[in-house]
């Protein structure tokens, strides 16, 4: 074989490594993002995260009831303020039979 006969044995050689380095990546890919794999993975995480959020809650159970009181604030206030903003809309709203320029005029 000559020397650029050798060069060209040898980049063959490099590229049938490559190629079967890359089949292997690719199938590895595909095991890992096959839809099974993907929820069996996030199930998983919800699972710890769910173990980890309850003993946290049991370690700081004030932090706990503090954070359930201000979200019960918060939803007290928010609903009280939708109900006068309501109540603020009905009483713009013209009377049956009555015009807007007649309700301008009082």
């Amino acid at each position: 074989m000559s020397l650029s006969g050798e060069r060209l044995a040898r980049a063959e050689a490099r590229s049938a490594l490559a190629r079967a380095r890359l089949t292997a990546t690719v199938e590895q890919l595909r095991a890992r993002l096959s839809p099974r794999s993907l929820a069996e993975d996030a199930l998983g995480g919800l699972r710890h995260a769910g173990e980890s959020g309850v003993e946290r809650a049991k370690r700081h159970p004030v932090a706990v009831a503090g954070v359930v009181a201000l979200l019960s604030v918060l939803t007290w206030w928010g609903k009280r303020r939708a109900k006068a903003t309501d109540a603020d809309a009905d009483s713009l709203k013209p009377e049956r039979g009555e015009s807007r320029r007649s309700r301008r005029s009082r």
